[in-house]
């Protein structure tokens, strides 16, 4: 074999080697784009379904009034409806089983609570955003499709101690907290697991305050004298008497790889 043959074989090797570097650094790079775009369906179908519950007290807790907005296939269409008016952009596709799992579920919290939705006893149903989120985090756990969502706060400052954040969000918070932005992590753990991790930041709100916030907040305060006032929310807690401007915690959204191959 010639000096040039053996030259252009190590050339052709050289270039097959760039070329398959590339392609992987490609498809690299490809997978963490769709893991990310995944994360951010979730993510924001979760949030609208907050927004669709939170607009919805009046529906839950009146009484002899129809539920039928709440429940099943109408229940999704109006999540479908807040997200396009929250977003400005279609409801996402449900392209992976991941998104068509998180959907039955919300349907199935909202089944699990039919009895107490058409108790006519009950005023104060309890149904708030933080309380369908926990109860949605719960039944996905039962679904066993390695996605777990939560929202979550500083510790110290969270009501339900089960939605206490662990190390991974309470790092992200204190990185975070005084610039909230969105913290995306493609090389986390879940469960010991690798798996993709996103903290949405969900800064403070006027309607947020009427649990959090201070007496003159608390819609059972209005009408009576200040001297009748208390500081119990309609959940039953002691308000914290945050601001506009605290920290607002957030929602962290984590899947297992193993569920994306």
């Amino acid at each position: 074999m010639t000096l040039s043959s053996i030259k252009k074989i190590a050339l052709k090797v050289v270039c097959f080697l760039f070329a398959s570097i590339y392609l992987i650094s490609f498809n690299l790079h490809a997978n963490d784009a769709q893991m990310k775009s995944l994360i951010n369906d979730i993510t924001k179908m979760y949030m609208s379904s907050m927004v669709y519950v939170f607009k919805s007290q009046p529906i839950i807790n009146d009484k002899n009034i129809d539920k039928k907005e709440l429940l099943g296939k109408r229940f999704i269409d109006n999540i479908k409806q807040t997200y396009l008016a929250k977003y400005n952009e279609e409801f996402p596709k449900e392209d992976h089983f991941v998104k068509t799992v998180l959907l039955q579920a919300m349907v199935e919290v909202m089944d699990d609570n039919k009895a107490l939705l058409y108790d006519d006893e009950i005023g104060f149903k309890g149904i708030i955003p933080a309380t369908f989120a926990f109860q949605l985090s719960a039944k996905l756990s039962t679904k066993g499709v390695g996605l777990k969502i939560k929202f979550t706060r500083t510790a110290g400052q969270i009501r339900n101690k089960l939605n206490r954040p662990d190390s991974w969000e309470s790092s992200v918070m204190k990185k975070i907290q005084n610039n909230p932005k969105i913290y995306y992590d493609e090389n986390a753990l879940l469960n010991g697991r690798p798996a993709i991790r996103q903290f949405t930041p969900l800064p403070m709100a006027h309607y947020c305050l009427a649990c959090h916030g201070i007496p003159d907040n608390n819609p059972l305060n209005a009408g009576k004298k200040r001297s009748e006032w208390t500081n119990i929310d309609i959940t039953g807690f002691e308000m914290e008497n945050w601001t506009i401007d605290d920290f607002g915690g957030g929602v962290s959204i984590s899947i297992e790889k193993s569920v994306l191959e």
